[in-house]
């Protein structure tokens, strides 16, 4: 089975999304804090050491840009590792799935997208915060992911050629999202030659914020 990599986009419903996914596909699920509290086990990094070389702003300094490095490459080592021991597939959630590789991974890359707004409303149905505190939160969120974008592809967080498959959430049903990614894994599962990219959203159909930039 061809894991599936889902690059957080906060207020989508993830969490909705993930265990539906985990249910009708059988797999498990592993996410950043996962992945972070092993390598804090197995090195003695603690996790917050860890996010902070991760995903401080690019370093000026070359010195601060080779730590950042050694720490990407100690992340990708031990995806690996996971990988060795998820054969059976595996739905990982977080900024990991960006060290990811559609054909050498086996997973597909899925981005469940959508506007600042519609995202503030959820943020404040959800968490009771206000529009203010809301749309700060989603704005220092999509400013983080997209640092760490920009430092490995010079391409924002949401860029769709970062992904196999964008699904706009524009107040879809969850199951119509949800099936539109079990499609996408079964035709990639038994027609692994096609190009799942050329079935993704074209760029102009996904517009992004700018006004954090």
């Amino acid at each position: 089975m061809r894991s599936i990599a889902l690059f957080p986009c906060s207020y989508t419903d993830e969490a909705r999304i993930i265990g539906e996914l985990s249910n009708a596909l059988h797999l498990r699920v592993y996410t950043d804090e996962m992945l972070f509290s092993e390598i804090s086990e197995q090195f003695g990094i603690p996790v917050e050491k860890l996010k902070k070389i991760l995903f401080r702003r690019t370093p000026i300094q070359n010195r601060n840009r080779l730590e950042k490095d050694k720490y990407i490459d100690l992340v990708r080592c031990s995806l690996a590792a996971r990988r060795v021991l998820s054969r059976d597939g595996c739905i990982f959630y977080g900024v990991h799935t960006s060290l990811l590789d559609t054909e050498s991974d086996r997973v597909l890359k899925v981005l469940v997208f959508d506007e600042v707004e519609g995202r503030v409303q959820r943020a404040m149905q959800q968490e009771g915060f206000s529009e203010n505190a809301a749309r700060d939160f989603i704005i220092q969120h999509d400013k983080k992911v997209s640092a760490w974008t920009r430092y490995l592809f010079n391409e924002d967080a949401y860029a769709p050629s970062l992904y196999d498959l964008v699904v706009t959430y524009n107040n879809k049903e969850l199951l119509d999202i949800t099936t539109q990614i079990i499609k996408r894994v079964h035709e990639f599962e038994y027609f692994p030659l096609i190009g799942v990219r050329a079935y993704c959203l074209p760029a102009r159909q996904v517009h992004f914020h700018t006004a954090w930039r």
